[in-house]
């Protein structure tokens, strides 16, 4: 895989799924794109939030794309103000994902308990 794209708890959960005979299960990420998200410019809110949702989904098309193309089931779903897309994939989708140039990194997509 190649070198930083994969978060250590990710790489960690898909030797886990390896070492049991898992390797088809899907597991839920986020990938992270290579450019940040932020607003730019000047106007009301509204604008900007509108222009910076148009900007990150044309970013995101061809990360969207390549999921279509491995056969990702289930609907990614576009992560405008992180400027990412969390999805469901097997091991080795995840792999051929993190060859994508547009790829930052790829993170588990777990829940944290949060404690106060």
């Amino acid at each position: 895989m190649p070198d930083g794209k994969i978060d250590p708890a990710l790489e960690q959960e898909l030797d886990r799924l390896a070492a049991n005979s898992l390797a088809d299960r899907p597991v839920p990420v986020i990938i992270e794109h290579v450019e940040p998200a932020s607003v730019t410019g000047e106007g009301d809110p509204s604008t900007q939030m509108s222009e910076l949702e148009r900007r990150v989904r044309g970013q995101q098309s061809g990360i969207l794309e390549q999921l279509r193309d491995l056969g990702v089931g289930g609907t990614p779903r576009q992560l405008t103000l992180a400027n990412a897309v969390a999805a469901e994939l097997t091991p080795s989708q995840v792999e051929e994902i993190s060859t994508h140039p547009d790829v930052k990194r790829i993170h588990l997509a777990r829940m944290e308990k949060v404690t106060t």
